[in-house]
């Protein structure tokens, strides 16, 4: 009924592997991401602030340069005709060459997908940093994809933990306590 689940591969062993700090943010880029927190909605001041942030952090983790756009349009989306069944916050596209990361680009959507309001400040910036993680996988660890595994999400803490904005992140979910069972 199930198929057959294929072994990891080695990107996706690396990727999970990966948990430390991706860069240390100097005062510069956590004073830049709080700047993104308290932003207007503008979506122009929003993308030259992001832009900034992206700058700062290539430059501290020694990765190419990354263009960001925010496109002041609804997240792409798929609805059912009574339920959202998902919806697109923003990608990351590059073009690799002998491992050499060129053309990066983060896009972000800055309105919801349904009721077509501006996202707030924190999903913006959580966007933000989820993005950049993905140029870090592929310019900064040399994946040739960037899965989300578990060694993904905990870069990702790492760098708004240290940028003093974990508050943008979901919350972690809660460790799984056992649970005795008797006869």
């Amino acid at each position: 009924m199930f198929g057959r689940r294929r072994p990891p591969d080695s990107t996706y062993l690396r990727s999970q592997a990966a948990t430390g700090l991706p860069v240390r943010p100097s005062a510069v880029i956590r004073g830049l991401a709080m700047r993104v927190v308290a932003a207007p909605d503008d979506h122009r001041e929003r993308k030259r602030l992001a832009q900034l942030l992206v700058d700062e952090l290539d430059i501290a983790a020694g990765l190419p340069p990354c263009q960001v756009t925010v496109a002041d349009r609804p997240q792409v989306h798929q609805h059912d005709g009574q339920r959202l069944q998902s919806k697109t916050y923003g990608y990351y596209q590059c073009s690799s060459h002998d491992g050499t990361v060129t053309a990066a680009r983060i896009r972000i959507y800055h309105r919801t997908a349904v009721r077509q309001q501006v996202i707030s400040a924190k999903v913006f910036l959580n966007t933000v940093l989820h993005e950049w993680m993905h140029h870090y996988d592929f310019a900064g660890l040399r994946l040739s994809r960037s899965p989300h595994t578990s060694g993904f999400y905990a870069r990702l803490r790492a760098l708004a933990e240290a940028l003093e904005v974990a508050f943008v992140l979901p919350p972690e979910p809660e460790p799984s306590v056992p649970v005795a069972v008797t006869h």
